[in-house]
């Protein structure tokens, strides 16, 4: 039993702490692919306290300045600048996991005045039955992008990494779909400690989902298996997945995508099909600056922002509670449920539609929970088709379903446009404004809550970026 197993009623909580040297060490452990809890024992027992317990597997993750300081960096820094801004030594914030109770987190001057912030659980934006109607299959969606028109123009995602931020990928189930042998980094994907299987070799499921989306439209990306969805902290057997581990995920894509340069893609777009599902899963009051959904300066939002400002695309699902879910995890709640990272202006949101262009009754809808940014979707989808023919129960095939999947398409989509550079030297930013300005109007108004700028066209994108003529 570990040591948080008994002390149920505590929270699971981010905290920034000041430079350490067994800080210092212990990030560089896990970027190292070493265990950081001999790094830790030292400044656990330094730090020791009975209401703060510190989970030393977690290790350490650098802020730098700070949860709320972005350095000055741009796309022209990655390689020997980035790892010069980015060096651990020069950190002077790190973020540590721990266990706190209650009590504790009400005192005044708590973390000797050095913020903290939820960690709550996350999941697979997954729609489920009675969900389970296809509206077309993968060849329909090929035919509203107009893949073909794509790949004539060698936009195809050859030299384009895409990272499945997800449940892990079944390569030789996507490679019997599609008929080929799929490139797969195994170097550069990441697996959490606690996950036993390797990239390529998870079960089949909602990540595999997800990469056959993107492969649907862009066949010849190189795929990086980020199982965090899998990953959860040493002890907890109920929790799924927690905004920590995807931090040090994240961690691991900057660091070999900016810094040291792992990554030999020309593009990384980064696939994010999770979400947090109700705001019942935040332990803290709105208006808290601890907490994860409503808050613009939770430190992930500091992680995603670097992998944009060093040139990543990251693509989230807007998530599947709209008006008409019939997802009971949504306890009947369709309003401000677009939430957490999938609400901030980093990153593309993406609602769902079904071949036909009607908006699918679960796709969450703008605006945002309060405190976010609230024009949100972005922009809009297929999903809900025959696609990756996973076998859920006894009913045999099912469709591709959830804005898990409209997400894993218009990664596809970004990483096609990715394959030849733009000459207008397009960041993410301009890649998600030109995605919204050559969408295709959906509703009375546009942008609305439903559809945000329209269905995603790939080939009008494509031509405004100078790259399709």
């Amino acid at each position: 039993m570990t040591p948080w197993e008994l002390y149920t009623g505590y929270v699971r909580v981010l905290a920034q702490r000041n430079q350490d040297g067994m800080l210092v060490r212990a990030a560089n452990d896990l970027l190292k692919g070493d265990s950081p809890v001999g790094a830790m024992r030292e400044y656990i027992q330094r730090n020791a306290a009975p209401d703060f317990l510190i989970d030393g597997e977690f290790g350490a993750l650098p802020l730098w300045d700070g949860a709320d300081q972005r350095p000055a960096v741009s796309t022209r820094d990655r390689g020997k600048n980035a790892s010069a801004l980015l060096a651990l030594d020069k950190s002077k914030k790190f973020l540590i996991r721990a266990y706190v109770s209650p009590e504790s987190l009400a005192k005044p001057g708590f973390n000797n005045g050095e913020p903290v912030w939820l960690d709550p659980d996350v999941r697979g934006q997954l729609a489920l039955p009675p969900a389970n109607k296809a509206t077309g299959d993968t060849e329909m969606v090929r035919q509203d992008l107009n893949t073909p028109t794509l790949q004539h123009n060698g936009l195809h995602g050859a030299g384009v990494a895409v990272a499945i931020v997800d449940t892990g990928i079944c390569k030789s189930h996507l490679e019997t779909r599609f008929g080929l042998n799929l490139d797969l980094d195994v170097g550069n994907s990441w697996t959490p400690p606690t996950v036993a299987t390797t990239p390529g070799l998870h079960r089949i499921g909602h990540g595999t989902m997800c990469a056959y989306g993107v492969l649907a439209v862009a066949p010849k990306v190189t795929l990086l298996d980020y199982p965090l969805l899998l990953g959860r902290p040493a002890g907890e057997h109920t929790v799924s997945a927690t905004i920590s581990e995807m931090m040090r995920g994240y961690l691991m894509l900057i660091w070999r995508w900016a810094v040291t340069g792992a990554i030999p893609q020309t593009a990384l777009v980064v696939n994010n099909s999770w979400g947090i599902f109700h705001p019942s899963l935040d332990d803290f009051p709105p208006g808290d600056s601890r907490r994860y959904i409503d808050n613009p300066n939770h430190p992930f939002r500091l992680y995603i922002w670097l992998l944009t400002a060093f040139g990543a695309d990251v693509v989230f699902a807007a998530g599947n509670c709209g008006d008409g879910c019939p997802n009971a995890v949504c306890l009947q709640r369709t309003e401000g449920m677009i939430m957490g990272a999938n609400a901030y202006d980093e990153v593309l949101t993406l609602a769902g539609c079904d071949i036909l262009d009607a908006r699918v009754c679960y796709s969450s809808q703008g605006p945002s929970i309060a405190g976010m940014p609230q024009r949100k979707p972005d922009i809009t989808a297929y999903t809900q088709f025959l696609g990756s023919k996973i076998q859920r129960g006894p009913r045999g095939f099912e469709p591709d379903t959830g804005t898990s999947t409209s997400c894993g398409v218009a990664s596809g989509c970004i990483a096609a446009l990715r394959t030849v550079q733009s000459p207008m030297a397009t960041d993410p930013a301009t890649m998600i404004a030109v995605l919204k300005a050559t969408a295709r109007p959906q509703g009375a108004a546009v942008p609305n809550y439903d559809y945000g700028y329209g269905i995603v066209r790939p080939v009008a994108a494509g031509r405004s970026l100078g790259i399709i003529h």
